[in-house]
């Protein structure tokens, strides 16, 4: 029998996905609201030490991003402007 997913089902696995991923970075992640939109994780930062904090171990966020998650760009914001946007298959820093 095949199981069906409703758009609810989706949206708390997607949930589960993102809460691992702060597990597994918790003290990185610790300031920050994650969201996934246009296959790309959004990490909003709340102040500067966050983004320091994040910048730091930004490689292996979007390593775990990608298999966690399935996106294929990790961008991260502050005060609702994009600092840093990095694809999952190659590891440069695009500032807007």
């Amino acid at each position: 029998m095949k199981m069906k997913f409703t758009a609810q089902d989706l949206s708390m696995l997607q949930d589960f996905r993102i809460d691992r991923l702060k597990d597994l970075y918790a003290q990185s992640l610790s300031g920050c609201l994650l969201e996934t939109k246009f296959d790309a994780l959004l990490v909003h930062c709340s102040e500067p030490w966050c983004v320091d904090q994040v910048m730091e171990e930004l490689d292996r966020i979007v390593k775990a991003a990608w298999v966690i998650l399935g996106v294929k760009a990790v961008s991260v914001c502050f005060a609702n402007e994009e600092i840093c946007r990095v694809k999952a298959n190659r590891q440069v820093c695009a500032s807007r």
